[in-house]
């Protein structure tokens, strides 16, 4: 008798502790992460667009910044001569996820370049026309302090696997 109450008291901790560690671990993967990541460059704009595990959360904030080399061509005022362009530029958008359960998604846009005709062209009155970006890395933030992403990755286009993200907490 005294062995079968020994034996049902180790059956009874050792389900209580089991089940314990598996809450424990689904706790610690319900955080944050960016579960896909597709990345475009349509011409003079960085798109990013994927989904976030967020877990309980409402809508959360999404910042993208995209690191490239806007080329292009300045126009002189009677638009016979031009004269070609680099300028080194981070580009920076902002948007908000849409929640779908536990999980949301996400569309963010850089802006457009701005470049000022007296930053890259022989005068003021010229005009300046980019035609094209090289992006060549970017940096996602998805979430609120706490609870954000936080990734850096090559600006390629297509899916991203591996976005190198991490939790910022």
């Amino acid at each position: 008798m005294r062995t079968l109450i020994v034996t049902m008291t180790t059956l009874a901790l050792v389900g209580a502790l089991a089940s314990t560690l598996a809450a424990a671990s689904e706790g610690a993967g319900a955080g944050p992460r960016v579960t896909d990541l597709e990345v475009f460059r349509d011409g003079l704009t960085f798109v990013a667009s994927g989904s976030f595990a967020t877990g309980d959360i409402g809508p959360a904030p999404v910042l993208v910044r995209a690191r490239g080399l806007v080329s292009g061509s300045c126009v002189e005022p009677q638009a016979r001569t031009t004269q070609p362009f680099a300028l080194p530029m981070v580009l920076k958008g902002a948007a908000v996820t849409r929640k779908a359960g536990r999980e949301a998604t996400f569309f963010v846009r850089t802006s457009p370049p701005e470049v000022a005709a007296a930053e890259v062209c022989p005068g003021p009155e010229w005009r300046v026309s980019p035609t094209d970006i090289e992006f060549t890395a970017v940096k996602l933030q998805v979430g609120r302090p706490g609870t954000r992403v936080l990734c850096q990755f090559p600006a390629v286009d297509g899916r991203i696997d591996d976005p190198g993200c991490q939790i910022d907490s």
